[in-house]
């Protein structure tokens, strides 16, 4: 796929792919040292690059992901970035975890709030796949 770097910084790099419309964080292991603040700073830059590109299908790598979130920085994400994601009109939303990870269960649906579907896969190309797939959530 042809990918355009919309942004890099120390910890992640934002990536688009035009064609599919797919926008991705491709997660770096400096995020072993980034401290909540960053992390929410991070997330807040690529919902900016989300909204601006009205992109449907989002892929996050985390293969390279270090950083330990605080119990409180998941609510905060699911009201403070996925709204925007949900305005944005994400459809669909896919981790890549590393290929002889399991997949834990939750990482496998959304929070109430977040109108898209979310999914984990162990490689990226079966993530791209289902990120690229017309159907509705309610078919999925």
């Amino acid at each position: 796929m042809d990918l355009t770097q919309l942004h890099e910084d120390e910890f992640l790099r934002i990536l688009w792919n035009e064609q599919a419309k797919i926008i991705g964080i491709d997660w770096k292991e400096a995020t072993s040292a980034m401290t909540s603040a960053q992390f929410k700073s991070e997330l807040t830059t690529f919902a900016a690059h989300v909204e601006d590109k009205k992109a449907p299908a989002v892929l996050v790598d985390v293969r390279k992901f270090r950083h330990k979130m605080e119990p409180d920085v998941h609510q905060w994400r699911v009201k403070t970035i996925s709204s925007r994601y949900n305005a944005a009109g994400v459809k669909r939303f896919a981790f890549v975890l590393p290929k002889e990870a399991p997949i834990p269960p939750m990482m496998n649906q959304s929070a109430p709030e977040e109108l898209f579907l979310t999914r984990s896969f162990n490689d990226v190309q079966s993530a791209e796949d289902w990120l690229t797939k017309a159907e509705s959530r309610a078919s999925a």
